[in-house]
């Protein structure tokens, strides 16, 4: 009981929010009710409102299903912290991961290099000249050259692209460390420092003696958290050389480490979908509507020519307007309906409940809501008024022209489907030359 009261109440509330609709919008959905149903104003106003609410209902469902999915997603992404797996490319190539450190008072994003997998013998010769001019451009790091060395240097253990590992031996860390800071604030002269630089990969090393002219200046400043955990992703990174999926953790020293591409573009792009989907829901059963109305209006038109036919014919017998609206009417069936016979019957219902002829006609006219029935709807309520004398001449000159015009529809249908039908036919025509031409063609090669 307290479930289907609960529904009751659901069906209350959308029934509350479909009544503050847009006037329009009800207006829009009326006029499509009226053109295709089959009832009375009082039924088409109940089909307007159940239609309405329908449809809000499914929007509402949908929305309801929607918000599951966003609060799922983001739960999974802010409860469930796990490892990051890490997939090395299978063609060789270097590739970037983009992470996002938090660590309580710091946040930064940082992209990790992915390194392949080991070179040949070739590809080691250019990696170690390659480590060799990178070293020679960017050893200097920001200071103007080697030779007045002020800051500190670019001490890289690892070449960008570059599988060839780095080892740094200044031989006096008090003024040169192994990370390229420069401890120079209490020097009174320049001081010549040889590094010493160890170029490794695999078995094969080499060696590189530079001298460099420290002079005096200020102390570097001491590398952030950030730097540690930097340094920290870079030799997991290398400790996991040979593997082609490794796994980085999702904390590393007290401080968050997350995708960068994992959160932050997904739930937008989530929420994008679902509204655009509800959107095209709403309008996926306006358009069903039009199409509904469409396809009463093009029924109602093609029953004319028969309807106008059958008056004719009636009438010539000697039967009255009210016999003829009766016998039209009857031919409404519930299993096959059709709006314009629903709506004679319900003519003929009017009549036999006291209302006027006249008015009856006229009611019918607006219903259909076709220029081609209200002249029929004026032609045959005027006769009531000043008599049936002329009313079958005009009848047979409608006939006539309702059946020129159907002919006149029929024809133009006739050239869409052939017009529809010579793209298909052009294309046969090509496969069949291809077909006879080509084995020409190999026949004489």
């Amino acid at each position: 009981m307290g479930k289907k009261n609960c529904g009751n109440r659901g069906v209350t509330l959308i029934e509350k929010w479909v009544r503050h609709l847009p006037e329009t919008a009800v207006r829009n959905r009326r006029e499509y009710i009226r053109s295709y149903f089959c009832g009375s104003r009082e039924e088409q106003e109940k089909e307007v409102w159940r239609s309405l609410s329908e449809q809000w209902r499914k929007v509402f469902l949908a929305a309801c299903v929607f918000l599951g999915v966003i609060f799922l997603a983001a739960g999974s992404e802010w409860l469930g912290a796990k490892d990051i797996s890490i997939h090395r490319d299978r063609d060789g190539e270097e590739l970037n991961r983009e992470l996002n450190i938090d660590t309580g008072k710091e946040k930064e994003s940082y992209d990790l290099i992915i390194h392949p997998k080991a070179y040949t013998e070739k590809e080691e010769r250019k990696a170690f000249d390659k480590a060799k001019s990178y070293l020679k451009k960017h050893m200097k790091g920001d200071n103007p050259s080697l030779n007045e060395v002020k800051g500190r240097l670019h001490f890289p253990e690892q070449i960008p692209g570059n599988q060839v590992k780095i080892s740094w031996d200044t031989g006096d860390l008090s003024l040169i460390d192994e990370a390229g800071n420069v401890f120079n604030e209490d020097l009174k002269e320049p001081v010549i420092i040889k590094v010493n630089t160890s170029l490794s990969y695999g078995e094969h090393r080499e060696m590189i003696m530079t001298p460099v002219r420290l002079v005096p200046g200020q102390a570097d400043k001491k590398g952030t958290k950030i730097d540690g955990i930097k340094k920290k992703l870079e030799q997991i990174e290398k400790e996991n050389a040979g593997k082609d999926t490794f796994r980085i953790p999702s904390s590393i020293n007290g401080s968050e480490i997350t995708e960068a591409d994992k959160g932050n573009g997904r739930l937008p792009a989530l929420a994008a979908i679902g509204i655009l989907c509800l959107v095209l829901l709403w309008y996926t059963e306006e358009e069903r509507q039009k199409q509904k109305k469409a396809k009463a209006v093009k029924e109602t038109m093609e029953e004319y020519p028969i309807i106008i036919s059958r008056f004719v014919l009636l009438l010539g017998a000697g039967m009255t307007i009210q016999g003829a609206v009766h016998s039209i009417g009857s031919s409404f069936d519930r299993d096959h309906p059709k709006f314009v016979y629903r709506q004679f019957q319900q003519a003929d219902k009017k009549i036999a409940l006291g209302m006027s002829q006249a008015q009856a006609l006229r009611e019918l006219g607006s219903s259909i809501q076709l220029p081609c029935y209200k002249k029929l709807s004026v032609l045959l309520s005027q006769s009531l008024l000043r008599g049936t004398r002329d009313l079958l001449s005009r009848l047979e000159e409608e006939e006539t022209e309702a059946f020129s015009e159907r002919k006149e529809t029929a024809r133009r249908k006739g050239e869409e489907a052939s017009t529809k039908l010579l793209m298909p036919m052009i294309l046969m025509l090509i496969v069949i030359l291809t077909l006879l031409m080509v084995p020409a063609f190999l026949s004489f090669s």
